[in-house]
């Protein structure tokens, strides 16, 4: 009897741990290939339009910009969107409102964003982008303004990139 015992138990704990070694929780969302895809055409389109300002323009070039502009904004917030509305596992959305996650994240207004960071770089690329544009549409872009939104702009889709490149695990 006693043994049967011993067998049983045994049998629980062996059933238990192959039951355990089958479950991960995931935390962040799921990788994307579309969206990584996306941002690299993407990336590709702004590297562009850097290289054909980068050694000025005045304002009234704008308007044989203003169709770049428009498709590598117009891109951007596809991909934006796109990120947005992925799915965000619910252990990880509770976890983000914990006081610990908050104060890992620095975010008070948005913690999931750190589980989900894509959006927030993109939305900063798309902040420089429109702000380039509307610049060179009013006032035209100089050198060192063009340097600066370039090197704003590589900080931001370095970021995206290596997000999306690490989901891709």
């Amino acid at each position: 009897m006693e043994t049967l015992s011993i067998v049983r138990q045994q049998l629980a704990v062996f059933f238990a741990l192959i039951l355990l070694s089958g479950c991960a929780i995931q935390l962040v969302p799921d990788y994307d290939q579309a969206l990584l895809d996306g941002l690299n055409d993407a990336n590709t389109e702004a590297l562009t339009l850097f290289a054909q300002v980068e050694s000025g323009s005045p304002a009234d070039e704008f308007p044989s910009y203003a169709r770049d502009y428009a498709r590598v904004i117009g891109k951007f917030g596809a991909l934006r969107q796109r990120a947005q509305s992925r799915y965000v596992p619910p252990l990880a959305s509770r976890l983000a409102e914990k006081k610990i996650i908050r104060d890992f994240c620095a975010s008070e207004s948005n913690p999931t964003g750190c589980l989900n960071a894509s959006p927030e770089s993109i939305g900063e690329i798309l902040s420089g982008l429109r702000t380039m544009r509307d610049l060179h549409r009013q006032r035209g872009l100089e050198n060192g303004a063009v340097v600066a939104f370039r090197n704003r702009y590589d900080i931001q889709i370095d970021q995206a990139l290596t997000v999306e490149n690490a989901l891709k695990r």
